[in-house]
């Protein structure tokens, strides 16, 4: 049984906590600003499994999307918490997630940059 990487087991984990706690946010907001949260998670998700499943550029292009989605889903979750659907105890445990979500995923980025440069020309003798 192979062993997953812990940045989708923790976007899993992520979403685990999310979704029930997005029901908790008043009706209206469920459908509006909850439903752009729970797609923005989703949608970061949906790219780091992507990026598994890809080589070279097209990695590296889903890696920068999942960057600008988990980005977008700091605001969306900010903003939420700015209007009070969410604890400040809450938005810091869901901070702390991302945050390590972020470092994972910068991780891999620097890794396959550093994969891709060109090697170094030597200056002569």
């Amino acid at each position: 049984m192979s062993r997953e990487a812990p940045l989708y087991v923790q976007t899993h984990d992520m979403l685990a906590w999310l979704i029930p706690h997005l029901e908790s946010w008043p009706r209206a907001q469920r459908f509006l600003l909850a439903r752009e949260v729970l797609e923005s998670a989703t949608a970061f998700y949906r790219l780091l499994l992507r990026a598994r499943k890809t080589v070279g550029q097209e990695r590296a292009a889903a890696l920068l999307e999942a960057d600008v989605e988990l980005e977008t889903l700091r605001a969306l979750l900010r903003l939420g918490q700015e209007r009070q659907y969410m604890s400040l105890d809450q938005y810091a445990h869901i901070s702390r997630i991302l945050v390590e979500l972020g470092k994972q995923l910068g991780g891999w980025r620097a890794k396959l940059s550093a994969d891709f440069q060109p090697p170094a020309v030597g200056t002569g003798s």
